[in-house]
C-alpha cells in the first residue's frame, strides 16, 4: 500500500507545482508594492496570551456544517477557526499532513491512506477516530450534500484501524491530496451532528483552535479559545469575533473608528483605501495577496439564451475589459485576466491567452447576436428578430452597482435588452450554486469570482465536471465531452508535462466556449491595527514549516496574538 519512494517524490513534485500563482505581497500605497514585511516587528517578539480581536468580513454565511452549508469566502475564516483539515498546503505549495500524522497513495493513484494523530478530541470531548471520519464521509456524500460532487470519485472510505483509513477511488486522481486540504476533509463531531441535526451548522463542533460560542446572524459570530487544543500553547487569543459588514464604506469606517480591529476585503477600492490608511497612519498595517482568484461574469449555460455559444460570445465581445477593471478599482493592482491562472503560475498558457476574446469587438458582437436572433431554431423559443433579454445580477456594493450599469450600457450598444438585479451576497451565492438535488443555477448572468490556489484539478474538475449528479461546484452548468475526457486524463497521470498540455487544452476550450468572462485577478487585503501580530507566517504542527498567509484575504487565527501595552 505504501508507494514506492520514486512515486512519493513525483507526488510531492505535483504538490509543489500546484502552488500555481501563489504570490504573497504586502499592499503598498500605490496598490502594487509593499509597506510591511511578512510579519513586521512581530516576527521576533514573544507572543502574548489573551485578548479579543474583532474582524469585519464581507458577508455572512448560511451556516458552518461541512457538507450542508454554503460558506462564503470570508466565512472560510470561521471554518479555519473551528475546524482543522486532514492535510494543508505549505507556503512552498507542498501538501503536508496536519490533523493527519501521515498519508500515502498506491502506485495506481486509486487508494489514499491517511493516519490520524492520536489523542485529538473534538470540542465536545469526543475522540477523533477513523470511525468518526467514516461517519462524516456518509454525511458529506449524501445526495443533497454540497460536497457530494467533490467526492463523486470516492467509491468508499474503509476504516483500517482506530486511527487509519483509506479512500478508495473509482478512478485515479493524482491531485486527491490537494482536495484533503478543503472542507471535505475537516472532521466534525458526529455526536454533535446527530444531536443537533439541521441546527448543527449554527452550532458547529470541530477540533480547531477555537470553540463556537455564540452567533447572532448578520451581526456577530464569536469563537473562544479551545483550552484543550492538540497543538500545545495555541491559540493565543481568548476570543475572535467575526462581524459581517457587507457595505465596504461601513467596514472601512468601522476599522478607522475602532469598532473593529481588522478587516478583510477583495474589493479593489477598499484595497486602495486600506493601503492609504496604513501609509498615513502607523496605527494600521496591511497584508496583501494576489493569486488565481479572478473577477468574472458567469453565464448560465443550462438555460436559454446562454445555452447558445453565439450569445455568450456576443456578450463577451460587447465588454471593454479595461473599463471594467477601472470601474472595479483594479487599475494598477492586477493585469487583465485571460484564464484562471496568473502569469506567474506554472499552469499559465500563452495559447489560452491568445484564444480568449478579451478585446472588445462591437461589430463581431452584433454579428453573433444577429445570427442568433435570425435563427428560427433559437433556443429561447422567441420569433425571428425578437430581442435577446436577460438579467444581470450583482451584490449591492457601490463598485458592483457601477459595474452593472456600465456592462448594461455595453450590452445595450450591441442590441441586448438587460435588466439589473441587486442580490445580497448569501442569496447571490445560493442562486449561483442552485439547490439540491440537481444544483441548477437560478440566474442568467451573475458577477462572480472564479479560480483559486492549488492544483488545477482542484480548480477545474468540479467546476466543469458533468453538471448532473448533484454537482454544486459547476455554477455555469457547462461542460463538453472533450473536457470530461481531459479532466479524467489530468488526474490520471503524474507527468507534469502531460498535465500542463491537458489543462492548456481545457483552457483553450473554455476560451472558445466562454461560459464565463474575466476582468482581472483579485487583489485581496487584510488591514489591521498594528498591535495585532501573527497575521502572516502561521506554522504546521512541527512549528517550523510555514503555511501560506492571507490567501484571498482569509486569516488563519490559530497563531494571531495581541500585543498588550
Amino acid at each position: 500500500m505504501t508507494p514506492r519512494k520514486s512515486h512519493s517524490k513525483l507526488v510531492r513534485l505535483l504538490s509543489l507545482v500546484a502552488v500555481g500563482g501563489l504570490a504573497m505581497a504586502g499592499c503598498g500605497g500605490d496598490g502594487g508594492g509593499g509597506t510591511s514585511s511578512p510579519e513586521g516587528s512581530g516576527a521576533s517578539e514573544t507572543p502574548q496570551m489573551g485578548g479579543r480581536v474583532t474582524i469585519g468580513m464581507e458577508t455572512e454565511s448560511t451556516g458552518f456544517q461541512p457538507g450542508k452549508d454554503t460558506v462564503t469566502e470570508s466565512g472560510t475564516m470561521v471554518n479555519y477557526a473551528i475546524y482543522d483539515s486532514l492535510l494543508a498546503r505549505a507556503d512552498d505549495g507542498e501538501v503536508k499532513p496536519f490533523l493527519a500524522e501521515s498519508y500515502s497513495t498506491s502506485p495506481d493513484l486509486k487508494e489514499w491512506t491517511v493516519k490520524l494523530r492520536s489523542g485529538i478530541k473534538f470540542h465536545d470531548g469526543t475522540d477523533l477516530t477513523s470511525a468518526v471520519v467514516k461517519e462524516n464521509w456518509a454525511v458529506l456524500t449524501e445526495p443533497s450534500a454540497r460536497t457530494a460532487g467533490a467526492l463523486a470519485n470516492v467509491a468508499d472510505l474503509v476504516v483500517l484501524d482506530p486511527l487509519s483509513f483509506k479512500y478508495m477511488l473509482k478512478e485515479p486522481n493524482a491531485a486527491f491530496a490537494d482536495s484533503l486540504t478543503t472542507v471535505i476533509a475537516m472532521p466534525f463531531s458526529s455526536a454533535n451532528y446527530k444531536a443537533k441535526g439541521a441546527d448543527a451548522g449554527a452550532n458547529p463542533v470541530g477540533t480547531g483552535p477555537f470553540m463556537f460560542s455564540s452567533w447572532t446572524r448578520d451581526s456577530e459570530l464569536v469563537v473562544k479559545r479551545n483550552p484543550n487544543y492538540w497543538i500545545q500553547g495555541l491559540p493565543y487569543l481568548d476570543e475572535v469575533a467575526f462581524k459581517p459588514i457587507p457595505d465596504e464604506d461601513a467596514r472601512m469606517a468601522s476599522l478607522e473608528s475602532g469598532s473593529i480591529d481588522m478587516l478583510s476585503s477583495l474589493r479593489q477600492p477598499t484595497v486602495r483605501r486600506a493601503n492609504d490608511l496604513a501609509k498615513n497612519d502607523n496605527d494600521f498595517k496591511v497584508y496583501g495577496f494576489i493569486g488565481n482568484n479572478t473577477g468574472a461574469n458567469i453565464y448560465n449555460t443550462g438555460k436559454p439564451p446562454f445555452d447558445d455559444r453565439r450569445v455568450r460570445q456576443a456578450a463577451i465581445y460587447s465588454l471593454n475589459q479595461e473599463q471594467i477593471i477601472d470601474v472595479l478599482g483594479g487599475k494598477g493592482l492586477a493585469p487583465p485576466a485571460t484564464q484562471l491562472f496568473t502569469k506567474d503560475s506554472p499552469w499559465y498558457s500563452e495559447k489560452v491567452a491568445a484564444t480568449y476574446p478579451g478585446k472588445q469587438d462591437v461589430a463581431k458582437a452584433k454579428k453573433l447576436l444577429d445570427e442568433y436572433k435570425a435563427d428560427p431554431r433559437r433556443s429561447d423559443g422567441k420569433p425571428v428578430g425578437a430581442p435577446v433579454e436577460f438579467t444581470f445580477s450583482c451584490q449591492p456594493d457601490p463598485s458592483l452597482v457601477e459595474l452593472a450599469l456600465l456592462e448594461q450600457q455595453m450590452w445595450a450598444a450591441v442590441g441586448f435588452n438587460v435588466s439589473l438585479r441587486q442580490v445580497e451576497q448569501s442569496a447571490h451565492v445560493t442562486n449561483g450554486v442552485g439547490a439540491a438535488p440537481d444544483f441548477k443555477g437560478n440566474y442568467d448572468v451573475n458577477c462572480w469570482r472564479l479560480g483559486g490556489q492549488g492544483d488545477p484539478d482542484s480548480v477545474l474538475f468540479n467546476s466543469f465536471r458533468d453538471p448532473g449528479n448533484g454537482n454544486a461546484a459547476n455554477v455555469t452548468d457547462f461542460t463538453t465531452p472533450e473536457i470530461q475526457k481531459l479532466l479524467v486524463e489530468g488526474r490520471s497521470t503524474i507527468d507534469i508535462g502531460e498535465r500542463k498540455k491537458i489543462y492548456e487544452r481545457i483552457g483553450v476550450i473554455l476560451a472558445e466556449e466562454v461560459p464565463f468572462s474575466l476582468s482581472s485577478s483579485t487583489a485581496a487585503v487584510v488591514a489591521a491595527k498594528s498591535d495585532i501580530k501573527g497575521i502572516t507566517g502561521w506554522t504546521f504542527p512541527d512549528r517550523s514549516t510555514k503555511g501560506p498567509s492571507v490567501v484571498q484575504g482569509v486569516v488563519t487565527f490559530r497563531e494571531v496574538w495581541l500585543a498588550k501595552s
